[in-house]
């Protein structure tokens, strides 16, 4: 086998590929292999062409190719949608598949209508024939395909999808050679994980307690994760009836002591500004996990881009400080969302943890997840049992501009929390030295925050010829690439602001710079040249809603290289 391996399942919605693309990279994870899953689908229940992508080897993989080495075809329309090499196996029930008749690719003919019929099973169930016969054709144990299967289906209709892989694993052990063996286990054990399942994971770890939102695709899955957590870890998870309530709710809820989050994409977060700028102002710790998409409005609901970023740093009125980390693994997920619970507890103002749908669907390996600090909450008042109600001085700077917190119910901590600018008891004010003194005590928190932000990291060859400038999912993509050329370096931003501008534009001084971003109008860019007076000139810029490939970067460093 190549060095990396792509395999690949395709058909309608409602065929269970996103169940069995998952559950088939387990396999090969089980096998000894490294994987990495990436799924395409459009914005429909049923129909349109659902696609998974598994790529794997001997060594880490992390981002998605272009090529496609095993496809397993469901449908017709697989063969509208994808385009195969001489080299190609593409396993289908030719008798059935009209438009597959002058493929180049190597066919691979199982009869998964039949089988299916034979043992009076659902058309569905043509997917895990169609697993059977995948397996056998990579040479992997069938006993590990069984475990998986067992593990992915309710009981009762478990044995007969194993039954179903069964018969297409003989069919095709029979009369087919195995196309590759699988290497030793040397994966093993690792996670296998999506950014919105290690942001879930980071923020139960952080001490979450709270979590609000309307589901959005593709945040909706940080929801789904966190509600199977409420028993066993003690959250309340709120399914809100609509975004600005998800927000609201989550505010109200730290407002009351909680550690309080919510998740959302660009059109909820749309919706969410006034809130936001209700948690700035009263100084209520929130955290928002945003996962971008194309937009404006519906845009391209299941696709992806990172076109929010100079949004979420801009949103709502006014001028207030926030914090943006852009984590580019799952590691960075889960390390950055707990980190994100304390930065809000020990600043008072509102972190964004800011993903894209590439980072938030995708699967990608980890070993484990990285060490964190313990959780902080921050200043928070204790009490007074000699005045029980004394008002309390909430907005009077302890240190580096930051209060203390009141629980409700302390006693002689009687404060307001307004929307509007206010003393430090929370007494609405217009005084223009009120204003002053409040809006410069809420800056002053920006120094230290600095200092508590990751910094720009430099990844390959100091001396490389190229050096990408990327943010958030990005860093995936060349790791992956760098495998193949020796042509680049890249600097990774884990987090956007605030940072100290001027560190960085010393890292980014004298060299060949391309800032490469899923969006159109370079917005990581934009924000570098405002705080560093630096314009990098070339770009390398995708925003038809897919990630970069790795041959596509590839290519494009070899050349901007030369």
């Amino acid at each position: 086998m190549s060095s990396v391996y792509v395999w690949k399942i395709g058909g309608p919605a409602g065929f269970g590929i996103m169940t069995t693309g998952p559950m088939f990279a387990k396999v090969l994870k089980a096998s000894g292999y490294h994987v990495h899953g990436y799924p395409e689908y459009p914005s429909l229940i049923r129909g349109g062409y659902n696609c998974y992508q598994i790529a794997f080897g001997d060594t880490e993989v992390t981002a998605p190719y272009k090529k496609i080495d095993m496809y397993v075809a469901l449908s017709d329309e697989c063969f509208n949608r994808e385009m195969f090499e001489e080299g190609t196996y593409v396993i289908g029930d030719f008798a059935n598949l009209k438009n597959a008749g002058d493929i180049k690719a190597k066919k691979i003919d199982v009869p998964l209508m039949d089988i299916v019929k034979e043992m009076d099973g659902p058309d569905i169930m043509r997917n895990s024939v169609a697993l059977g016969a995948a397996a056998a054709l990579l040479g992997l144990d069938f006993a590990l395909l069984e475990k998986n299967l067992m593990a992915a289906y309710k009981e009762k209709v478990a044995k007969i999808n194993v039954d179903a892989a069964k018969k297409g694993y003989e069919s095709v052990k029979e009369r087919y050679s195995v196309v590759c063996k699988p290497s030793p286990d040397k994966c093993a054990p690792a996670l296998y994980v999506t950014g919105n399942e290690a942001t879930s994971i980071g923020a139960v770890a952080g001490g979450l307690t709270f979590f609000s939102t309307y589901p959005m695709t593709p945040a909706s899955s940080i929801l789904h994760y966190l509600a199977k957590c409420t028993r066993e870890h003690g959250l309340v998870v709120k399914h809100t009836e609509d975004e600005i309530s998800g927000i609201n709710m989550a505010v109200g809820a730290s407002f009351a002591g909680a550690r309080a989050m919510t998740g959302t994409a660009g059109g909820g977060f749309s919706l969410m500004n006034e809130g936001l700028g209700l948690a700035a102002i009263t100084e209520v710790p929130i955290v928002l996990a945003v996962s971008q998409r194309p937009g404006p409005a519906t845009g391209m609901a299941t696709w992806t881009e990172q076109g929010d970023l100079k949004y979420i740093i801009n949103a709502s009125q006014g001028e207030f400080i926030r914090a943006v980390y852009s984590p580019g693994s799952v590691e960075e997920c889960y390390k950055f969302t707990f980190d994100a619970l304390n930065l809000a507890d020990k600043y008072h103002i509102p972190v964004f943890v800011l993903l894209d749908k590439f980072l938030s669907e995708s699967h990608f390996m980890a070993e484990k997840m990285p060490e964190t600090g313990e959780v902080n909450r921050g200043y928070i008042f204790e009490g007074n049992e000699e005045e029980p109600m004394a008002y309390f001085n909430r907005f009077t700077e302890k240190k580096d501009g930051v209060g203390v917190r009141v629980i409700p119910g302390t006693k002689g901590g009687l404060y307001i929390a307004s929307s509007n600018e206010h003393t430090d008891e929370g007494f609405v004010s217009d005084k223009a030295d009120v204003r002053k003194s409040q809006v410069e005590r809420r800056f002053r928190k920006l120094k230290p925050l600095t200092d508590d932000m990751p910094h720009p990291e430099l990844f390959g060859k100091k001396d490389a010829p190229l050096t990408f400038v990327c943010f958030g999912s990005v860093k995936m993509m060349l790791l992956e690439a760098m495998k193949h050329t020796d042509k680049f370096n890249f600097i990774h931003f884990p987090a956007v602001i605030p940072l100290n501008w001027d560190k960085v534009k010393k890292m980014l001084e004298g060299r060949n710079l391309c800032v490469m971003e899923n969006n159109y109008t370079a917005q990581l860019r934009g924000i570098i040249a405002e705080n560093t007076g630096i314009i990098i000139e070339k770009t390398f810029l995708k925003y038809d809603g897919r990630p970069f490939f790795n041959e596509e970067i590839v290519s494009f460093a070899e050349e901007a290289a030369k």
